[in-house]
């Protein structure tokens, strides 16, 4: 017994501290598996916070975007101070920065809370150095577009972004009218008839006014917008998609007012009641000093382009009433102005055109034909269609600006029933359309007998509604029945140096992202 008892007791002595090796293997088991996690989990911690500051560059990014465009909203002409723009408070810098190259420093602003900051820089438009404050143009292009670029930073990482910025414009549109009612010079007492019809539709009822309206077979393919209401007799159609705004004014519910029984706009767009209003340059007159001086002419001036270049008629260039070969101007503007030596311009607006006579002072354009490059045609006086006009290549624009009509030529005969040799039937207009102070208008719309459509592919802007036809219910009875529909491409650009309306809004027109970032 005593022999059991004493193997017994040497066998237990011997499994002493066995529990305390098999507890510290599995520690140290343990701690190589949460090495191995914390090991393959850090690089993940490492990119999320990466991640993350690239996002908060990138948003830091978008807000001085946003800083400058609210900037431009207070102030439309907040660009052409530059650089020299007042800083936003009393302690911080503008971050307003001419191009940066990579050297020097450019000034930074922190996002309120955060560690992100932004910069902006003003991109100068083509063939420009620099931004510069007397030169409207060194920082928006002929087409009316700006640029900037602003970076993003946070921790370390950059974001850069590129915006193009234009202004809300006539051409944003396929049509715009001031008024939807009858121009007064159309009249046969226009001094009379101003004061009653200049105003909006409430305001000139009872006034004796001619009120136009949109008819069944009026097609309107495009954006749309008036500072006026609208009358319609039918379903003429208003916009292609739902990306097409119709922008209409007038009391709640009545932005399109029946003129016949059972009148319905077809509106295949986004109906925006009310859209506020547009207001009109006074004049075009800005555009003489853009033009080269050989491309201002003075008194009647007739052109047919052709191409690359266009025949060109004017008395006093030329000193004889023959065509002769011009190249288009190189800038791509053209202006024509009312000649004071040639008495100038009195002659009023003729609702019964026979076109016997032209005054020779008047800054007149007759154009037509075909063009191969980027143009504004503009005129002191009236601007008349005379053709076709047709663009080479689906790329280019063309502007023509009146500071009074827009006129197709459209001569009847004397008795006002048929029409007369020259008429176009089914014309074509490839253009961005603006009449200041009036209408674009056909020449005796009240005579002749129906002569197919007018179709134009641009814009249409003008101060008062231009008939261009007469109608009996829903169909033509005389001239044209309307087919317009909008040059998409009049979004992101515009003809050169084509006229922004009075204190119109700034707006990005395209936004990508610069890749490097801008460090």
């Amino acid at each position: 017994m005593h022999l059991m008892s004493r193997l017994r007791e040497i066998r237990l002595t011997c499994e002493r501290g066995f529990t305390t090796v098999t507890l510290m293997g599995v520690l140290m088991v343990g701690g190589l598996l949460v090495v191995a996690g914390f090991a393959a989990v850090n690089p993940d911690i490492s990119l999320s916070r990466e991640d993350q500051d690239q996002k908060q560059a990138y948003g830091a990014a978008e807000s001085g975007l946003q800083w400058y465009l609210n900037a431009l909203s207070k102030d439309n002409n907040y660009y052409l101070k530059c650089t020299a723009v007042p800083p936003p408070n009393a302690t911080e810098a503008a971050p307003v920065n001419e191009v940066w190259t990579g050297t020097g420093t450019r000034v930074w602003r922190k996002l309120p809370g955060e560690k992100a900051e932004y910069t902006i820089e003003l991109m100068p438009a083509p063939g420009k150095a620099a931004c510069s404050i007397p030169d409207q143009y060194s920082m928006v292009d002929q087409y009316g577009n700006m640029r900037l670029r602003v970076t993003g930073r946070s921790r370390g990482e950059y974001r850069t972004v590129i915006a193009t910025m234009r202004r809300r414009n006539f051409i944003d549109f396929i049509y715009f009218t001031d008024f939807e009612t009858l121009d007064p010079a159309a009249y046969s007492n226009p001094a009379t008839m101003t004061p009653r019809c200049s105003r909006y539709r409430a305001g000139r009822a009872g006034q004796g006014c001619t009120e136009i309206q949109f008819a069944d077979d009026d097609d309107v393919f495009g954006p749309f917008h008036t500072n006026d209401n609208v009358l319609i007799c039918g379903s003429p159609t208003f916009g292609r998609t739902v990306r097409d705004l119709i922008e209409v004014n007038g009391p709640p519910g009545q932005g399109f007012v029946s003129n016949c029984a059972g009148s319905t706009a077809d509106i295949d767009g986004t109906l925006d009641q009310p859209a506020g209003t547009l207001g009109m340059p006074p004049s075009n007159q800005g555009l003489k000093n853009v033009a080269d001086p050989a491309y201002r002419l003075l008194g009647y001036t007739a052109i047919q382009l052709q191409g690359t270049n266009m025949l060109v008629r004017n008395f006093k260039k030329y000193n004889d009433n023959s065509f002769h070969t011009m190249n288009l101007p190189p800038n791509g503007v053209l202006y024509v102005e009312n000649d004071p030596l040639q008495g100038g311009c009195t002659a009023a607006y003729d609702r019964d055109n026979d076109y016997s006579s032209q005054q020779a002072g008047c800054g007149d354009i007759w154009i037509s034909g075909n063009y191969s490059a980027d143009l504004t045609i503009a005129a002191d006086n009236d601007i008349v269609i005379n053709g076709h006009l047709d663009r080479n290549n689906e790329g280019l624009l063309l502007g023509l600006i009146a500071n009074n009509f827009v006129r197709v030529y459209h001569p009847v005969s004397s008795d006002c029933d048929n029409n007369a040799t020259g008429t176009i039937s089914n014309l074509r207009v490839q253009a961005a359309i603006l009449a200041l102070n009036h209408s674009f208008i056909v020449d005796n719309w009240r005579c002749g007998t129906p002569t197919g459509a007018l179709s134009v592919d641009g814009a249409i802007a003008q101060k008062f509604r231009g008939p261009v036809g007469t109608g009996s219910g829903g169909s033509i009875s005389t001239g044209y029945r309307k087919d317009y529909e909008y040059n998409d491409r009049l979004r992101y650009r515009e003809p050169p140096y084509f006229l922004d309306p009075v204190q119109a809004a700034w707006r990005i027109a395209r936004q990508n992202e610069q890749i490097p970032a801008q460090r």
